[in-house]
């Protein structure tokens, strides 16, 4: 990828989260990228195409991540569960704009394109429900249904990316740490190891909640 398309492609991801995808214009994408309008066709048909790649952008990106920080196989479930939920929660916390965008904005697409990412989405989940899988042949985890856990863990950590705030009340560890307690109750292991949530900042000031949805 290239300086202008990467320039694009950021200035994209800066527009839809300051308002929307559907009131991004293909000229105030180009104004915001400093490019002419007709330089976007040479890297994309249309604003639908842009907003598939930067969908299974964040995909590949959440996945590449977690990729690199899964424990080794020999691990137990409890273990890896608590790697992946700090590699989720941390990674959407600091691409907060990405995370908003890939969870939010598929509904702009076309169901063809939809698919696309219906398929992305399931290869990432499959990991996370292969953990729980584990965990319950081992016991160190309880599920009575890993699929539909796998899912609701994946609404719940990623949902971490609407209400956090930068210069809040919480840090990123502390998010992560809040996280990990919450689902090792959940699905009965032992408690998270300590050493204590770091002192609150500032108060937490929220975003407007917006209704989750899934593909």
């Amino acid at each position: 990828m290239n300086m202008t398309e990467s320039n694009i492609r950021l200035a994209a991801i800066k527009l839809i989260s300051r308002n929307s995808f559907g009131s991004m214009s293909l000229r105030q994408l180009a104004t915001e990228a400093g490019i002419n309008a007709s330089t976007l066709y040479l890297y994309y048909k249309g604003k639908n195409e842009l907003l598939l790649e930067l969908i299974l952008e964040y995909f590949q990106g959440v996945s590449r991540e977690w990729a690199r920080h899964r424990p080794k196989k020999s691990a137990t479930a409890d273990i890896k569960l608590l790697a992946f939920i700090a590699c989720h929660v941390r990674y959407h916390l600091e691409h907060q704009d990405e995370a908003m965008l890939g969870n939010l904005e598929f509904r702009s697409l076309a169901e063809e394109d939809l698919e696309q990412v219906r398929q992305a989405r399931r290869q990432y989940l499959n990991a996370l429900q292969e953990l729980l899988e584990q965990g319950v042949k081992e016991g160190s985890l309880s599920c009575a249904e890993p699929k539909l856990m796998a899912r609701t863990l994946f609404n719940m950590l990623t949902h971490a990316c609407v209400w956090y705030q930068a210069d809040g009340r919480w840090s990123i560890d502390a998010v992560i740490r809040h996280y990990s307690e919450l689902v090792l109750k959940m699905l009965g292991a032992a408690p998270v190891p300590s050493p204590g949530i770091p002192a609150p900042r500032a108060l937490i000031t929220r975003r407007p909640m917006t209704a989750e949805a899934r593909p």
